[in-house]
């Protein structure tokens, strides 16, 4: 295991180069604010548009209905992370593989007593760690705003939340790490990346059984954790066959990279 953690520590020094570590997370704080913020002051910022802020804003506030605390911080996820956030989360992330293949590292690497899935492991989990902690500061952010202008929500309900969420976002990050491999152009996996993600998000607002085998209803599940403290019908089901897609997305990945066309750079393929 020391060649998986001197590949992981290389990982996160490429990502403070790249400055990651950095605008990520801000990226994601902001986007975390901005629901309960926009939420609450939206009302407010039309009437003073309109001119009498008093009545237009009340009138406003009329229109969208009671909200409360719960439904502020669901949408964050359904509005915010699962929209610009991925998309986001794709573009950071679709270049990791891709370049060091494209220029000859990738070969480089794999030509040192190191094998595929150590290379794998070391991505996979310095990705990943990434993700955790953008995702944390941005939800937990939210929840801070909600907080103050809405009140509180049951703290059972939002870790677990958080903790559903994020083994969808694991597996976004598997899908664009095997792109990544696949494919030597950075558009082509966000397209596809981006892409697939937005249709599996809209098909997981359908009912049925079959939803145990889509992983976006993972997200439909943290947001219903949030409403209502419980989840949706099928969850189990579609939390093991989530894990068990990250593993085999996982082990695809190592399985091509064992192929030499997948792991010399794109000048010797």
């Amino acid at each position: 295991m020391s060649n998986v953690m001197t590949l992981f520590l290389k990982e996160q020094m490429e990502q403070w180069r790249s400055l990651k570590w950095i605008w990520l997370p801000i990226v994601f704080a902001i986007l975390g604010m901005m629901q309960p913020l926009m939420m609450y002051y939206l009302p407010e910022i039309m009437g003073a548009m309109g001119g009498d802020g008093s009545e237009q804003g009340a009138a406003i506030a009329d229109l969208m209905g009671v909200v409360n605390a719960q439904q502020v911080m669901a949408g964050t996820l359904s509005s915010q992370f699962d929209q610009l956030g991925i998309i986001i989360l794709i573009v950071a992330l679709m270049g990791a593989i891709i370049s060091e293949k494209n220029n000859g590292m990738l070969a480089f690497i794999l030509t040192r007593p190191v094998e595929a899935w150590q290379y794998i492991l070391a991505k996979w989990f310095s990705q990943a760690l990434l993700v955790f902690i953008s995702l944390g500061l941005g939800y937990f952010a939210a929840y801070y705003y909600v907080y103050l202008l809405y009140g509180g929500i049951q703290m059972a309900s939002i870790f677990a939340g958080f903790g559903i969420y994020f083994v969808w976002l694991l597996f976004i990050v598997s899908a664009v790490l095997i792109l990544g491999i696949v494919f030597r152009s950075t558009a082509v996996v966000a397209m596809i990346g981006a892409g697939g993600a937005i249709i599996l998000e809209l098909v997981s607002g359908a009912s049925g059984w079959g939803q145990i085998f889509n992983p976006a209803y993972l997200s439909a599940n943290a947001v219903h954790m949030i409403v209502t403290g419980d989840v949706k019908n099928y969850f189990i089901g579609n939390l093991l066959i989530s894990l068990l897609f990250i593993v085999v997305l996982l082990g695809l990945s190592i399985l091509l990279l064992t192929k030499k066309n997948f792991h010399i750079g794109s000048s010797h393929e």
